[in-house]
């Protein structure tokens, strides 16, 4: 069956209209996502399971009035269950997991219309902010093939990027949407805590900090994402881009927050931004929380350890028998250590110091319609460069052997601190529960995206979601081509 060849000119909202209007059928479009994913999947890893014959079902039955009519989708290989589909979270531990419901998010996608063709790569358990699982291998960014898409909804981002689908579901429990959206070029929304529904795989001590959504290149698809499936019956998100934002009192951070510093390419996009901001009347001063952030950071990383131990108990009673290290990535095993041996008092410890800090940003947000930073403190990292050296699988197979809790907190510190400097700016807002976003104003002079991030007080998605449209409208980014894009005769030529 043939695709349709002017998909490139239509976000997921203007297909599912095609679709009401009988112009091209929803076999069609899912035709054409599956001819652009094989397209450019080779090259780019970012889908990892097809479901192609569930697919053609759904299409075949596409009812045409729904929000996403017979739109082709993507779910991320990590947290909320797709029934009849591998959820190995990328790891070997849960590689022949195949869970038989689906989750309540996944649930509202489909009625919303959308045909759910594959699943998409991610880090193992999702625990960095880059994706390169040992068990698919690498996801790769279209704009530069070199480089990561980010994590953990690497492949969402890379997918979207590349033309395969106009929007992927993601998820974000630290930066896990912002990131992609920065490294690949998109729009990324982190929801407000609890607007969305969860059902991640198992309940642990940073499900709080998690939050489903979708990664698209048009703010409205996000928006109409969110009146889908989020919470609130009277949301009315996609009517609520007919109205500018009001004028903004904006802090922006000059700071590096959790990261030692900022990239000069980061730091000209963040200029650029603030001008754009003013152009648009909003008043913008720099200004920024006065948290402990060495502190801060450390007490979220003691919480992603624990959490990692939980998941790793939690699968006992999935798969009928205990994870070993033969399971798991080195990394991933060697944080579930630090996580085994925490002791209460360092829970205790990690919970109060979020406590305070949330406190502090939440009572500083009241002074402030928004807050302003870059996503990432560097372009998008180079395949492999994050990946434990040698030396450093070395001193995490010592650490293992000995179980010393100190040798654990040093090799836990040294974790952080790569994953900081790339990600300085987005663990913050899963710890307080505001929304914040990404948004593709810039892109470095070697043609790499920058994302800015905003974000609001809670519950003003709505807000948020405004400005991004504003300043989509101001310095639109949807017309931006990677050099590997999906569509015919243009990546061949990258």
């Amino acid at each position: 069956m043939g695709g349709f060849a002017e998909y490139d000119r239509y976000d997921a909202v203007g297909l599912a209209e095609l679709v009401r209007k009988r112009e091209v059928s929803a076999s069609e479009l899912l035709a054409e996502a599956r001819e652009r994913c094989d397209r450019v999947n080779p090259k780019l890893n970012a889908v990892v399971f097809r479901l192609d014959a569930d697919a053609e079902r759904a299409a075949s039955a596409a009812d045409a009035d729904r929000p996403f009519a017979g739109v082709p989708f993507l779910v991320k290989d990590l947290g909320p269950p797709l029934a009849g589909a591998p959820l190995t979270c990328g790891s070997r531990l849960f590689a022949n997991y195949v869970p038989e419901e689906d989750g309540e998010i996944i649930k509202r996608f489909k009625a919303a219309g959308l045909v759910v063709f594959g699943k998409t790569n991610v880090p193992e358990i999702g625990l960095v902010p880059f994706t390169e699982p040992e068990l698919f291998g690498p996801c790769r960014n279209p704009w530069n093939l070199g480089r990561t898409p980010g994590g953990s909804s690497g492949g969402a981002a890379s997918a979207v990027a590349a033309g395969i689908v106009p929007m992927a579901h993601a998820s974000d429990g630290g930066g896990s949407i912002r990131i992609p959206a920065s490294c690949c070029g998109l729009f990324g929304l982190k929801t407000s805590r609890g607007l969305n529904p969860r059902d991640p795989q198992f309940e642990t001590i940073i499900s709080d900090f998690l939050v489903d959504h979708v990664l698209s290149r048009s703010v409205r698809d996000s928006a109409a994402a969110l009146d889908a499936v989020c919470n609130r019956p009277d949301a009315g998100y996609l009517s609520g881009l007919e109205a500018a934002p009001h004028t903004l009192k904006v802090a922006v951070v000059r700071s590096a927050m959790f990261g030692p510093s900022v990239a000069p390419e980061v730091r000209a996009a963040l200029e650029s931004a603030v001008k754009l901001m003013e152009s648009l009347g909003h008043h913008v001063e720099d200004a920024e929380p006065k948290v402990d952030y060495a502190e801060f950071g450390m007490a979220f990383l003691l919480y992603w350890a624990v959490s990692a131990r939980q998941v790793l108990d939690g699968a006992v009673d999935l798969l009928g028998r205990a994870a070993s290290r033969e399971d798991l990535e080195l990394t991933t095993w060697t944080l579930a250590s630090v996580g085994g041996v925490a002791a209460e008092a360092e829970k205790t410890w990690a919970k109060a110091v979020i406590d305070q800090a949330t406190k502090a940003f939440l009572e500083f947000s009241e002074n402030y319609d928004v807050i302003m930073s870059p996503v990432l403190g560097s372009l998008p990292l180079r395949i492999g460069q994050n990946s434990p050296t040698s030396g450093e699988k070395i001193a995490m197979k010592v650490v293992d052997g000995l179980h010393s809790p100190w040798l654990m907190k040093a090799l836990m510190k040294a974790i952080a601190a790569k994953s900081f400097a790339f990600a300085p700016f987005t663990a913050q807002f899963n710890m307080t529960g505001q929304p914040a976003i990404s948004v593709p104003l810039s892109w470095s002079p070697d043609g790499l995206p920058i994302g800015i991030q905003f974000a609001g007080k809670m519950g003003t998605d709505r807000l948020l979601l405004q400005l991004a449209r504003q300043l989509e409208l101001a310095q639109p980014w949807a017309h931006r081509r990677p050099p590997v894009w999906s569509g015919e005769n243009v990546w061949e030529a990258a």
